[in-house]
């Protein structure tokens, strides 16, 4: 486990480093955590991290459902049993319920035993406080603190960020960092339509750094959510020029952009990439560049010339 150490940004604003950067709010006698890390382990690390300066955590704003951003909540919601835990709707039912995103896998069906892993789903079981609702740019107020909520679906259906009174934006998944954005060049988006429009909110924002929770602060947001926009973009259009040269079943297309991106023969990287995948083929339908048939028993895709 890696060592986690504090960063100052500005004001109240900081964020601990580490495997993940976990976003850090003080005001007065609040501490809010901006995700909790991926489960007990690293929660504790940040716990110890918080102690050693007196300071205990009153609230967690979870970003999105993922157990990377939520798998700490149960360390701290046992350590402080009156601390209150905020997320989306769509994001809550998950957070809450270890078993359903390994289901989501698989179609609804009893997950495969590969997928019942931390990875995909947090290993035990928390509870959702407080839900942001309705799912809408809005000011949030915790104890005495005011930050404000941004809408940033894509990653997830309820994704969202937050900006501190010190202008400085947390965004979970919406953007990622350098090493991230290098090593997996199929980044997991589930709606491609919205993704886009979030890269466009993200690079408006006029923040003066972001927090990315896989890369830390960068202060170049404008440059960083373009450099992620032409990577959609470019993944699109490889799924749809793989289209135009033959019409493929659902699996067949997915091991087409695995061995062309060279993405591991694991389950977890498949089902992320399938899921992938199926969201660049709903935004293909969606400008009519692609046609989906159940043809011999398969869901086929197919170019429109």
């Amino acid at each position: 486990m890696s060592k986690v150490s504090l960063h100052a940004l500005k004001g109240n604003s900081y964020f601990a480093t580490g495997i993940f950067a976990i976003g850090i709010y003080q005001h007065d006698n609040t501490t809010i955590l901006i995700d909790s890390g991926s489960d007990d382990g690293h929660a504790k690390n940040v716990y110890d991290l918080l102690q050693a300066q007196g300071h205990s955590v009153t609230a967690i704003i979870n970003t999105h459902c993922h157990p990377d951003h939520c798998g700490g909540n149960h360390f701290f919601q046992k350590k402080f049993p009156d601390i209150k835990i905020y997320a989306t709707r769509d994001e809550k039912e998950l957070i809450e319920n270890p078993n359903l995103a390994p289901r989501c896998f698989c179609g609804g069906a009893a997950p495969f035993a590969g997928l019942q892993h931390k990875h995909i789903a947090p290993q035990k079981e928390t509870c959702v406080t407080n839900v942001i609702a309705p799912y809408s740019d809005q000011k949030l107020a915790i104890g005495s603190a005011e930050i404000k909520i941004v809408t940033l679906p894509g990653h997830t259906p309820g994704s969202i960020g937050i900006i501190t009174p010190e202008n400085i934006l947390y965004s979970g998944d919406a953007l990622f960092g350098t090493e991230t954005f290098n090593k997996h060049p199929m980044l997991f988006y589930t709606d491609i339509e919205n993704t886009l429009a979030s890269f466009k909110k993200l690079a408006s924002l006029p923040v003066d750094a972001c927090v990315l929770y896989h890369g830390g602060v960068i202060y170049d947001l404008p440059n960083v959510a373009k450099q992620h926009e032409m990577r959609i973009l470019e993944i699109k259009e490889v799924i749809l020029s793989t289209l135009q040269q033959q019409q493929l079943s659902i699996d067949l297309l997915t091991q087409k952009i695995m061995q062309h991106y060279k993405i591991p023969d694991n389950i977890i990287p498949f089902v992320l990439t399938q899921t992938a995948v199926r969201a660049y083929l709903t935004k293909l339908e969606q400008e009519k560049a692609i046609k989906l048939m159940v043809q011999d028993g398969l869901l086929q895709a197919m170019a429109i010339i």
